[in-house]
């Protein structure tokens, strides 16, 4: 029996991996992911202090990072970019349950922010590139500017994680704790919104230059969005 080439076995399993996406069978919709987003958000805190909370809070980011990963794979090329990008950020996720690694080590934020990262820049084009709005390219408006509060909370957890006192806490914490991923949280939509509340402050500079450009983000993205939304509504319908 002849031997099949090697180019012709990449070739043809590039075809069917460009079938199966097609299909839609590695596909999550926008609105999922944003649903999942505020999922997480809402039960994070919650879930942490229960019984097994660690297990079922990281089961719950592997399913948010899954769902982001298939709402940007519709081609087979970003598909398995992702999937390269994903695979330490979640190996770094579940290593703290089997090791002593630190749940908040600076290479586990690294690499989450980096998928991210490839994530609002998959969802963005989109999103800017749409001809019409609908359902989708709202759900993937809206979670851009979800990720990108995401996006910074990984960011500052790495500074903090490899800065020691790069946060000050006022009431400073009894333990001692330093930033944890609820308050890297809670700290960048306060940023990103400008809210700014001011029971936890950047003190490192590095940090405060994050911050900084999170907030012109947060202000620059809204304003951006919204006249890419009201430009697309506005245009007349594109007769059949």
């Amino acid at each position: 029996m002849s031997e099949i080439a090697p180019s012709k076995l990449a070739a043809t399993a590039r075809a069917r991996l460009d079938g199966l996406v097609r299909k839609g069978l590695f596909r999550s919709s926008g609105l999922q992911l944003l649903l999942s987003l505020v999922v997480l958000f809402v039960a994070y805190p919650v879930l942490e202090g229960m019984p097994h909370g660690e297990s079922i809070t990281s089961a719950l980011f592997t399913y948010v990072m899954l769902t982001a990963l298939l709402a940007v794979g519709g081609r087979p090329r970003v598909l398995v970019i992702g999937a390269i990008l994903l695979a330490p950020a979640i190996a770094f996720r579940w290593l703290p349950h089997f090791t002593a690694l630190a749940p908040d080590h600076p290479l586990s934020a690294g690499s989450l922010a980096i998928f991210v990262g490839f994530t609002i820049w998959q969802l963005l084009r989109f999103a800017l590139r749409a001809r019409r709005v609908d359902a989708e390219v709202l759900s993937a408006g809206i979670s851009v500017y979800l990720l990108v509060g995401l996006l910074w909370a990984f960011l500052y957890l790495m500074v903090a994680g490899m800065v020691p006192n790069a946060f000050a806490f006022t009431p400073a914490p009894a333990s001692g704790t330093p930033l944890d991923f609820a308050d890297s949280i809670y700290f960048s939509f306060c940023t990103l919104t400008t809210a700014g509340y001011g029971d936890i402050t950047p003190v490192n500079r590095v940090v405060r230059m994050l911050a900084t450009l999170e907030s012109i983000a947060g202000v620059l993205y809204l304003a951006v969005l919204v006249a890419r939304l009201v430009s697309l509504y506005s245009q007349p319908a594109e007769k059949p």
